[in-house]
């Protein structure tokens, strides 16, 4: 006697859903991975940026006594230089013996500001008249910036004992020096 039954070869439904199932779980783990590494490079950019700028400011200091004026932000006022805007342009002009190239934030937010939660840019501030933070005109600066995935840092230098010591201060991190 033989069997009418018939071999056939392939995949069940329920198998082809389940390995469906896990390649999109995969495919999900991966994009939110490759996400978080973008943010991190970026916030590790931003980091070297801000180390380079520091360190420009540091040599027009020793040059000239004093660091440079804020020259005119659109976005946050007249004493600030930001990203933002083309008063960034004009701080480039005046580092430029001191870096050759003044980078902006790798996601530079135009018409935005680093302390606002949607900003992503770089400012710039040097008191321009009276006593800021115990320090003299032009003898103390405020760089502020925003990083994606890690935590706001803010690196203080100086004497400053008065409100306030930070500009933005949770949403945002400050490198400020202020020189007496």
């Amino acid at each position: 006697m033989g069997s009418n039954r018939r071999f056939q070869s392939g995949f069940t439904i329920v198998e082809l859903l389940i390995v469906i199932v896990v390649i999109g779980i995969l495919a999900a783990i991966t994009i939110v991975a490759y996400g978080g590494i973008q943010a991190r490079a970026r916030d590790s950019q931003r980091q070297s940026d801000v180390r380079a700028i520091t360190k420009a400011l540091e040599l027009y200091y020793t040059d000239n006594g004093r660091y440079p004026g804020g020259s005119g932000s659109t976005v946050l006022n007249a004493a600030w230089s930001t990203t933002a805007d083309a008063s960034w342009s004009n701080f480039a002009t005046v580092l430029r013996p001191y870096l050759s190239r003044l980078s902006s934030d790798p996601v530079s937010t135009a018409g935005a500001n680093p302390q606002t939660p949607v900003g992503y840019n770089y400012a710039y501030f040097s008191n321009s008249g009276g006593v800021y933070c115990g320090a003299a005109p032009y003898q103390m600066y405020i760089l502020v910036y925003r990083f994606e995935a890690l935590a706001p840092v803010d690196n203080l230098s100086g004497t400053c004992t008065v409100s306030p010591l930070l500009y933005a201060s949770g949403t945002a991190s400050n490198y400020r020096v202020s020189k007496l």
